[in-house]
């Protein structure tokens, strides 16, 4: 094992502690005098034990990633826009390392160390621009009269001032890059020698990166040269998805979700009426029923059903709002990795209650579902190999990053765990143990039985686990999810999931008061049609209005589920606390404290910021649940060294200022569900966690909606969208128009808008905020950005006469082109004058040309026309997602698709979040390995 000293006291595990002597900064005659390798990577934050001249060094070590990625990596997003130009790691160790300026020069000398034989080899860690001589770092060996003879033929003499001559035996410079090598090199023909370090920068036209001087038993390990030749431990760069499902389409019976995830598009994303039937209503459909017709209810127009057009039109989804199809084909995750995303968790999901239902293909049980999408997401990570990878380790991860791939962990995501270990174990031991429990004769027959019925669950639950690390791969895992199992008690915040735990189990939560706790959510409040048609078809009465205060589960982990977790721990695997219940999170975390094993919660909010019931809203999913994550629960996590998640669709928050004052005004909430509402989110994460640990959750076909638009007629969508068991809050409603009317600096786009037909152009804001010639107003001026000029263009799809009349006014070049009154009727289409008079920049007069309908519809359009305006933002331009006739853009279709999610973080830079506010969301792959690789050791240590 390579021995090493860390920190400005060289503190070391395995040789004795180094003496320092005469050691002050600065003192020409100082020696380092050690027992260990000499390690200086410039922990302590200053100089100690280096002699500075000259300007370059005077500022030196600097702190944190210094260079931004256009800097580092030119090109390195082909998509466009600026929201990922911020700090980028170049290979440094720690927070501090050097990093000289241009203009400046100077030298770095360290105080003299002596080269013993145990640790021949002198490495560090380089980068910057190349000019041997110039710009370099140098070995230096104290010239004496004893080694004179050996040394002043083959090496150049060097002169320190008031040191005296050195020769310099190794020399090296940068390699026109800020990306740091490590160079080494063997000194074990000086052995007993005095020796210093050398560092110049004696150019006004380059500087130098240095870190990390080691003398070692062995030469360091590094990265092959196409990987960078850096420290294999050097932090990598690009955010993470901790929480996805790209084969939900394997799920739930494999008909309800719609959509493969890869293959050609018109076979993979073709319209969904075989499964969903005409409009989405579940009739006619090949498969399924008429439950469909309650799934994607939006709040507007007839909301019975959905728009069912796939490829090419895409008309009906993919949107913000679905949840029963694919938003993870494989062209959107690959743009999602060209946008940065570089580790994303790929969850196996299921649901038996909901394949039941929907009369879904079996076997729909959780083991056959998670080995089917398990060795489908493998298929489809070797289909693409060129650029996405499956990570099995953390080693592995950082390797397929800095190979500028995607890593992808496998994880498990499912109801019945337990189940599924029962049927993955020999039936004939578990049907004997049980067997002898029922007929035992006596009180001890009984607890022996029951001893050997437990030992066998444990048995069961181990073998299982191991298969599913070493045979699946998984290393991701929730040890409960939305029904109570054998392992823990799950948290209570939907109605849907107390559906689901009856089908499971035969029974309902049993339920306490989590006042004392903060929690408002009550179950039975706003139950949803689902509930409603289960009383009726399935004898569904819960007692749950009996119990008082906010509903949280009586249940904790179990014994079971103790073991379960130490299981976990012992293979390495990263524990998921999401979807616990209070008790099972806290006794949970009480585990892993104890055996300093950190925990992930994926896809997460926050009790903080949710909204007091009735004093602030009157919709119960918008109040304080035991699903969400207390500050504790925060603060715990973070001193385990785990990683958190908000979930990207975050619904209505308060503002992050009013629970962390620091923050106020940071970015402005008032846009419900949108960039800002996350934004809220990961404000109150990041600061929560100490600035690291951050990243995102996006449940993307997890049956969850995504982040909504700030602009467009779903503006604040989750104010309010009238839909029963989840959007009604006529409280908050009536902000509706202040939130739309206030949005500023939308994503540009490097092209425009193409695709303007109707249905992009509906919204629950029509007929609230907006009416029908506002609608219609909104699409003329698409029409007009899109190049649809209805002067030339006579059958435009999908516009009616009131649209094609305002955008001729728009594309107008003079007055006299429009159309004049008829001779008979004195009819004329008033709103291209109003149009024209808007995109021109005129006010209507009081000539015959401004009749009383142009001052009337004038302020409608010059509104519209302004909220257009405010689309086109100041960020560096991006490229449009597209597919098919449609292109994608989050101004009006919110996060559509996973392909969107670059323009999501564009949004959050638009919306306020600076370069050094998404410096730890650009380090969260890294820190999900950070905190992976900390599960292994404990794992080896336990």
């Amino acid at each position: 094992m390579m021995n090493s000293i860390h920190g400005r006291t060289y503190k070391q595990a395995v040789e004795p502690k180094a003496r320092i002597c005469n050691a002050s900064q600065g003192n020409s005659s100082s020696t380092i005098s050690i027992t260990g390798p000499l390690h200086l990577d410039f922990a302590s934050g200053d100089l100690t034990f280096w002699t500075p001249e000259g300007e370059a060094f005077r500022q030196q070590p600097v702190r944190g990633d210094k260079f931004l990625a256009s800097q580092v990596r030119p090109g390195l997003i082909a998509l466009g826009g600026d929201y990922w130009d911020g700090p980028y790691p170049v290979g440094h160790l720690g927070d501090y390392w050097i990093s000289t300026e241009d203009h400046l020069t100077g030298t770095l000398t360290s105080d003299d160390f002596l080269l013993e034989p145990r640790f021949p080899w002198f490495s560090c860690l380089l980068g910057g621009t190349h000019e041997p001589h110039s710009c370099s770092i140098a070995l230096l060996i104290k010239a004496t009269p004893a080694n004179s003879a050996a040394l002043a033929s083959s090496y150049p003499r060097v002169q320190l001032c008031g040191r005296g001559d050195y020769y310099q035996v190794f020399e090296a410079s940068g390699h026109g890059s800020e990306l740091m090598r490590r160079v080494a090199f063997n000194a074990a023909s000086f052995e007993g020698e005095q020796a210093c370090i050398h560092v110049v920068d004696n150019t006004t036209s380059g500087h130098i990166n240095v870190d990390d001087f080691q003398l070692t038993t062995e030469k360091p390990e590094t990265l092959a040269e196409e990987l960078g030749a850096g420290d294999p431990a050097a932090p990598v760069w690009g955010f993470a998805d901790m929480h996805s499902h790209p084969m939900s389409h394997l799920a739930f019976g494999g008909v309800i979700f719609w959509g493969q995830s890869d293959g050609p598009i018109e076979k993979a994303l073709p319209w969904c009426t075989p499964a969903h039937g005409v409009g989405g209503t579940g009739i006619a459909g090949k498969d399924g029923n008429v439950i469909m017709s309650f799934f994607e209810q939006t709040g507007y127009g007839l909301d019975v059903g959905h728009y069912v057009g796939g490829y090419p039109q895409f008309d009906g989804w993919p949107k913000f709002t679905t949840i029963v199809h694919q938003q993870m084909y494989i062209d959107w995750i690959k743009r999602a990795y060209e946008g940065g995303l570089r580790l994303m968790v790929a969850h196996a999901v299921n649901n038996e209650a909901l394949a039941n239902q929907y009369n879904g293909r079996p076997p729909y049980d959780d083991k056959t579902a998670i080995e089917t999408q398990i060795a489908a997401m493998k298929e489809q990570a070797a289909h693409h190999q060129d650029w996405m990878e499956i990570a099995y380790t953390p080693a592995d991860a950082r390797r397929i990053i800095r190979q500028n791939k995607l890593a992808v962990v496998l994880g498990v995501e499912v109801d019945s765990l337990f189940k599924a270990a029962q049927l993955y174990a020999a039936p004939s031991s578990a049907s004997a143990a049980m067997s002898a429990l029922n007929t035992a004769s006596s009180l001890q027959d009984a607890l022996h039985a029951a001893e050997d019925a437990h030992q066998l669950a444990e048995n069961t639950i181990k073998a299982y686990l191991q298969h599913l690390y070493h045979d699946l791969g998984i290393r991701h895992l929730f040890p409960v999810h939305i029904a109570d199992n054998a392992f823990a008690g799950s948290a209570i915040y939907n109605d849907v999931f107390s559906l689901s735990n009856h089908f499971l189990h035969n029974k309902y939560f049993q339920l306490e008061d989590g006042s004392a706790l903060g929690i408002q959510f009550r179950l039975e409040e706003d139950p949803g049609p689902a509930i409603e048609i289960a009383r009726i078809t399935q004898d569904y009465h819960p007692p749950y209005k009996e119990v008082k205060g906010g509903h949280i589960n009586q249940a904790g982990l179990t014994d079971l589920g103790r073991f379960f977790i130490q299981q976990m721990m012992h293979l390495g695997m990263l524990v998921e606390v999401d979807h616990m219940s209070h008790k099972a999170v806290e006794e949970a975390l009480a585990l892993a404290e104890e055996h300093d094993y950190p925990v992930v919660a994926g896809h997460t909010s926050f009790r903080e910021l949710a909204w007091h019931w009735q004093s602030e809203t009157q919709s119960i999913h918008k109040c304080c649940n035991e699903g969400s994550k207390s500050a504790e629960q925060i603060e715990r996590i973070r001193k385990l060294g785990g990683v958190i998640a908000p979930i990207a669709c975050q619904n209505d928050l308060r503002d992050v200022g009013e629970v962390i004052p620091s923050l106020k005004g940071k970015v402005r909430n008032d846009s419900a569900g949108s960039a800002k509402t996350w934004a809220q989110a990961y404000l109150y994460a990041v600061e929560k966690m100490g600035g690291r640990g951050v990243g995102i959750g996006t449940d993307t076909n997890g049956f969850a909606k995504f982040t909504s638009p700030r602009f467009g007629l779903n503006a604040g969508y989750f104010l309010d969208f009238d839909v029963a068991g989840m959007g009604r809050d006529p409280g908050r409603r009536p902000m509706r128009r202040e939130q739309a009317a206030s949005q500023e600096n939308g994503v540009r786009y490097a092209d425009p808008i193409e695709d303007v037909r109707h249905y992009r152009f509906e919204g629950v804001l029509q007929g609230d905020v907006y009416d029908d010639m506002e609608r219609d107003i909104w699409q003329a001026v698409g029409l007009y950005k899109a190049g649809h000029n209805p002067w030339q263009e006579q059958n435009i799809l999908d516009v009616f006469d009131r649209v094609a009349n305002f955008a001729k006014g728009f594309f107008a070049t003079s007055d006299e082109q429009l159309t004049r009154p008829g001779l008979l009727t004195g009819d004329e289409p008033w709103e291209q004058r109003a149009a024209f008079l808007v995109k021109t920049g005129q006010e209507p007069g009081n000539s015959e040309r401004d009749p009383q309908p142009v001052h009337e519809m004038y302020p409608k359009v010059l509104a519209i026309w302004q909220r257009w305006q405010a689309m086109e933002g100041n960020n560096a331009p991006l490229m449009r997602s597209r597919a098919g006739q449609r292109d994608f853009d989050i101004n009006l279709d919110g996060v559509a698709h996973y392909g969107m999610l670059p323009d999501l973080v564009q949004d959050l830079k638009n919306c306020g979040l600076s370069n050094e506010d998404l410096l730890p969301f650009f380090r969260s792959a890294e820190e999900y390995i950070q905190t992976w690789e900390k599960c292994e050791r404990r794992s080896r240590e336990l």
